[in-house]
This record gives C-alpha cells, sequence and structure tokens, in this order.
C-alpha cells in the first residue's frame, strides 16, 4: 500500500516513523562523519579500534554501549517475530543496519514497513477494525 493511500492512525504513524529514521540517521551520521574525521590519522581499522576504546573507556560509556547492545539485541528478537508475523523481506538488514548506520535509523525504518504492512493487510481484510474501534461481540452482552 503506498503512504498515500494511507488512513489517519496509519498515516500518522508512518509519518513519525519516517521522521525518527530520517532525523536520527542524520544525527547519527554526523556524528560517525564527525568521529571519522577526527580519527581519519588512524586509518580504516585504527577507526573501529579507536571507536571501541571510547565507547569502553569508563564506566559511563560501559554502561550506555551495554544498554545499546542488549536494546539492540531485544529488538532484533523484536523484528524477526514481527517480520515473520508480517511477511517483512530481509529483516536481517535492518538488524545489520543497526550498528552500521544507527539503531534509530535502522528500527525506525523497520517499523515504518511494518506499518505499510499491517495497513495493507487492514485494506485486504475489511474484518480487521482500525486501532481503537471495538467489533460486535458475539454471545452474552452486559
Amino acid at each position: 500500500m503506498p503512504p498515500s493511500e494511507l488512513s489517519g492512525q496509519d498515516r500518522a504513524l508512518c509519518l513519525i516513523y519516517g521522521l525518527f529514521a530520517l532525523g536520527g540517521g542524520l544525527v547519527m551520521g554526523a556524528q560517525a562523519v564527525a568521529f571519522v574525521v577526527q580519527e581519519s590519522d588512524a586509518g580504516p581499522l585504527g577507526i573501529v579500534k579507536n571507536f571501541l576504546r571510547d565507547a569502553t573507556a569508563n564506566a559511563a560509556t560501559v554502561f550506555v554501549y551495554a544498554d545499546l547492545v542488549l536494546v539492540w539485541a531485544a529488538l532484533a528478537v523484536f523484528m524477526v517475530v514481527e517480520g515473520r508475523r508480517h511477511r517483512i523481506a530481509h529483516v536481517w538488514a535492518y538488524i545489520v543496519g543497526a550498528p552500521v548506520l544507527a539503531l534509530i535509523a535502522s528500527f525506525c525504518a523497520f517499523m515504518y514497513v511494518r506499518q505499510l504492512r499491517i495497513a495493507a493487510a487492514r485494506g485486504r481484510d475489511t474484518a480487521v477494525p482500525p486501532p481503537g474501534r471495538r467489533t460486535p461481540t458475539k454471545g452474552r452482552q452486559r
């Protein structure tokens, strides 16, 4: 389903996910470029070595870095499960994209694609109500 055909809440979610993916990619990309320029004399492997050294330089950076790695692992499980549920291709690319690009960019890109799949499925199956709406219940009513 093209984004132009999305309705209310689906469009809003896709907009939010898209803006976070784009904005996060730009912010983190700028940070990466600044680090690479600062460490350019170390060569490609030296840049990676220096990044890991700086990321684990003290207890505070280890805490943040470890937390980020654990969140990445938990989100990887979520993306695999949701990717299978909604038949999203190449989920591995979103997972690998996190440390290469940025977790904010890759996860929000995944969520954008996921929301498009959910909206498309809802469009094919009119029995599935949009979020926030209840279906009539069968059986005894109170």
